[in-house]
């Protein structure tokens, strides 16, 4: 496997399952469909504060996401992608647990900040089944990371969590195109309603310094996380 874009790969039919989301599928066929956070429940340590859970996975290419072969945002199947879809609804107040299955390899992250945990409740990432407060900056695949929109008014949210990158020579799972993947799971805290941008701090896409073509483009490595 390699991470640069232009790498493609195939998936064995069924090889790779997310779990069970739940897709608005109200949008046009160029536009990604919205994965809306499972309920699950009060948190019980806080009476009263509602939780969420979310499932997402990083690939090497696009080939996973099943919605872009219907019409999707174009035929780029060797870009790396977030997947199931990079919009996401999330509710109000709540604390959301997001697991992120992490497929891709990677390498040394330009800046050493972004291999540090930032905004998730207790400031640690699950690796693994590991809690850890940052990774090897130079082993990172891609991050996940939160910000306001410029010059937004909603309740600020910033959240930065590093996934580490699968090792370059690590076999393919057993059934799959794609090595078996290095798991993270973090919990984040909302506030009130609000539109935020998301996207990957490592630049994997290319021109621009490596932050061209999947970098840049929303149904790939970056979307928008909708509170609501």
């Amino acid at each position: 496997m390699n991470r640069v874009v232009g790498a493609v790969g195939t998936v064995a039919g069924g090889a790779i399952a997310l779990g069970a989301v739940a897709f608005l599928l109200h949008a046009s066929p160029d536009t990604a469909p919205t994965l809306v956070a499972t309920t699950t429940g009060a948190a019980s340590s806080t009476p009263g504060v509602r939780t969420a859970s979310l499932e997402l996975a990083t690939y090497p290419d696009s080939t996973a996401i099943t919605w872009r072969r219907d019409g999707g945002v174009g035929p780029h199947s060797d870009w790396v992608s977030f997947g199931p879809t990079t919009v996401l609804q999330v509710p109000s107040h709540a604390v959301i647990t997001v697991t992120i299955k992490q497929y891709d390899s990677g390498g040394t992250i330009p800046n050493g900040f972004l291999a540090t945990v930032a905004g998730t409740v207790g400031g640690t990432e699950i690796l693994d089944g590991r809690p850890v407060k940052a990774i090897d900056p130079n082993t990172v695949g891609h991050t996940f990371t939160i910000h306001n929109f410029p010059s937004s008014t909603q309740d600020p949210l910033f959240v930065n969590v590093p996934l580490p990158a699968v090792a370059d020579n690590a076999p393919n799972a057993p059934g799959s195109n794609y090595p078996a993947p290095r798991v993270i799971t973090f919990k984040f805290v909302t506030g009130g309603p609000g539109t935020y941008a998301w996207n990957c701090e490592f630049p994997c896409g290319d021109n621009y310094a490596g932050f061209g073509g999947p970098m840049g483009t929303n149904g790939y490595m970056s979307g928008t996380l909708n509170v609501v």
